[in-house]
């Protein structure tokens, strides 16, 4: 998974390198490509290392973290692009420092958010595995679940408090 986010990184960083539509169009479409190969890994690695009965919790606190992370973007990265990469790129001294590199143009200045953004991406992967996270979770994804008896009583236990045909 940390793989596919690194390349997802890399094209972050580098389709909107020139202002070609082609370029654009097709760092677009591989990136589309790219998401659900990522959002499918991330389930995988949930639904085996996560026990059944907090698989519900740990999604739920996965998809709220994801959508925490959107008024980040909203309120703090964009008036920073807007009031002062923008600008600086439409300057002299931001064409001169980063001309050579993302071009000319009026989307210049959020081709350098793209570029610094994805290059952070590719480096808080890298250093994701080096992380003692990353090798405890690899060594659950790779051993088999031995809980995988004990969650199917834990559903049937459930079933039975359910219907109220428990023995007690």
């Amino acid at each position: 998974m940390l793989l596919v986010v690194i390349v997802m990184g890399l094209l972050g960083a580098l389709f909107t390198l020139r202002d070609w539509w082609w370029l654009y169009a097709g760092g677009i479409w591989l990136y589309m490509i790219l998401i659900p190969v990522v959002e499918a890994s991330e389930q995988t690695v949930i639904q085996k290392v996560v026990t059944f009965r907090r698989q519900g919790r740990v999604f739920g606190f996965a998809q709220a973290f994801e959508s925490a992370a959107a008024p980040i973007t909203a309120f703090l990265i964009a008036p920073i692009a807007q009031f002062l990469i923008i600008p600086f790129m439409s300057s002299s001294a931001g064409r001169s420092t980063w001309g050579w590199l993302l071009g000319d143009g009026i989307g210049r200045g959020i081709a350098l958010v793209f570029l610094v953004a994805g290059l952070l991406m590719v480096g808080i992967a890298l250093l994701a595995f080096l992380t003692p996270a990353y090798r405890r979770l690899s060594d659950l994804y790779q051993r088999p679940k031995p809980d995988a008896e004990e969650d199917s009583e834990d559903v049937g236990a459930d079933a039975q408090v359910e219907s109220g045909s428990t023995n007690r």
